[in-house]
């Protein structure tokens, strides 16, 4: 038995006889004239060293070895049916899903942004969106958990490759019956002197902060913390005190209580990074949501 020089082709053609029980009709099935598709039987017989077909003038039939051979070599041929689907699928982006770690600002409104206007193109294909801290973002990346991870630079990308996504700076968020309201913009002293609600120090903006600003302005002036930006802006509406985000994270224009005023001397700002696995091949949905974000990204007006 040589199995070696059996081919798909060669089942498909078997299973086409089979299914039909007429070389004629198989071969039209099969795109291939009558003489090939005997031809391809005899062929396929002697590389198994069995009869799989009883030919007489008037019908055909499947020997008793065909009979045990057909179910097997149909299973083959429903699964390398699928799998070429399935590859096909993949190529075309018709399915599949896309998972996403980022810091909770990005969360707010650019990824949003960027699911709204993939899935218009994209609708079966599924996202799943991970908020973590940018350490964490960055960990799940080099695990393979997400395929993408959105956060300010780590101290270390070595092992990921990433590219620059967006830089945002900094303004102080407060209600529009506030003082600060009326400015054009605000100091960081008496930004610091009227009361700050802020992100806890382990998160990714805190640590931004920290680097922009002089060592020790900020000591002993936050009263009140937080991990989420949503949780600062809450407390800010509530007239607890006001924040200092980064743009991604700040309230609409149109929003009837919150405002903002860009915060100076000096004015910081934060770099996002995208990035991904080294060693990792995307597949054609991550690629095309990648395109998507930093697309968003280039689009992404600070006003």
């Amino acid at each position: 038995m040589t199995i070696n020089n059996v081919e798909i082709k060669h089942l498909q053609v078997f299973v086409a006889v089979a299914e039909t029980q007429n070389f004629s009709h198989a071969a039209q099935a099969c795109g291939l004239s009558q003489s090939t598709v005997s031809l391809i039987i005899q062929r396929l017989e002697a590389d198994l060293g069995v009869r799989l077909i009883d030919r007489t003038t008037r019908k055909v039939m499947l020997s008793r070895m065909g009979e045990e051979f057909l179910p097997g070599a149909q299973r083959i041929i429903a699964d390398f049916t699928r799998q070429i689907s399935d590859m096909r699928a993949w190529q075309e982006i018709e399915r599949g899903q896309v998972n996403i770690a980022c810091v909770p600002s990005v969360a707010i409104r650019l990824v949003p942004k960027t699911i709204n206007a993939f899935r218009a193109k994209y609708p079966k294909i599924s996202i799943k969106i991970f908020e973590e801290p940018r350490g964490r973002c960055m960990d799940m990346a080099r695990k393979g958990d997400v395929d993408l991870a959105i956060a300010n630079e780590p101290p270390d990308l070595s092992d990921l490759d990433a590219v620059p996504l967006l830089t945002d700076r900094f303004a102080l968020v407060m209600r529009r019956d506030h003082r600060f309201a009326e400015r054009e913009a605000v100091s960081w002293a008496e930004a610091r002197d009227a009361g700050l609600v802020m992100m806890a120090a382990t998160t990714g903006i805190r640590l931004e902060l920290e680097h922009g600003l002089p060592a020790g302005m900020l000591q002993n002036k936050v009263s009140y913390e937080a991990v989420n930006p949503s949780t600062l802006l809450s407390m800010v509406r509530e007239g607890i005190g006001l924040a200092p985000l980064p743009s991604l994270a700040w309230p609409e224009p149109s929003d009837p209580v919150l405002t903002f005023r860009p915060l100076r001397n000096p004015v910081v700002t934060r770099e996002l990074h995208l990035a991904w696995r080294k060693d990792s091949s995307p597949t054609p949905a991550v690629e095309a949501f990648k395109s998507q974000l930093e697309k968003e990204a280039s689009d992404y007006v600070i006003t």
